[in-house]
């Protein structure tokens, strides 16, 4: 009985550690199943992101497509309206050329509706010139304000001497160091 009963136990220990290894290798197998399963979602997850990316690209393709046709289009119709415009220029040169007043912007002092003002226009002519001048002098950049200067004075019929004091007032505040 004796040797019954190591034989029972000796058997229950080979079977405990039987057992004990089926169990460590089971958990070691669902283990490596899940990192398996997780593998193939991740797989998934990837070829879905992959393929939307594609999508997205393509749609961006279209965009730029689309975007390079409307440029295009637009560079046309901005080419069309620069030559309508040089043509519209050189039609009214011409016409302009023909015309008896381009005589009198081909006279040595200047500007025709000065020389006709400053000849005994109508005072209202002069006045109404004359305000349209100022108020356009008064808004001007600094290297406008020289040329309408000159347009003034020449309303006003400012003498020699005037000119001379209004010119040496002007060299004192730019010469201001």
């Amino acid at each position: 009985m004796e040797q019954l009963r190591k034989e029972l136990a000796s058997q229950e220990a080979y079977w405990k550690d039987a057992y004990e290894t089926l169990l460590s290798e089971n958990n070691a197998l669902k283990s490596a199943g899940s990192e398996a399963l997780l593998a193939s979602q991740w797989r998934q997850r990837y070829e879905q992101s992959q393929q939307e990316k594609e999508n997205l690209q393509m749609q961006l393709e279209d965009i730029k497509k689309v975007e390079e046709d409307e440029n295009l289009k637009y560079e046309a119709k901005y080419r069309d309206l620069k030559e309508s415009f040089r043509m519209y220029r050189k039609k009214a040169k011409e016409i302009f050329e023909t015309s008896p007043a381009a005589n009198a912007f081909n006279a040595p002092s200047g500007d025709p509706m000065v020389l006709a003002l400053a000849d005994g226009g109508s005072a209202d002519a002069k006045l109404n010139y004359l305000r349209n001048l100022m108020v356009n002098y008064l808004t001007s950049e600094t290297e406008v304000k020289n040329h309408m200067e000159a347009a003034i004075g020449t309303i006003l019929q400012f003498s020699e001497r005037d000119v001379e004091r209004i010119e040496k007032k002007r060299t004192e505040n730019e010469a201001w160091f």
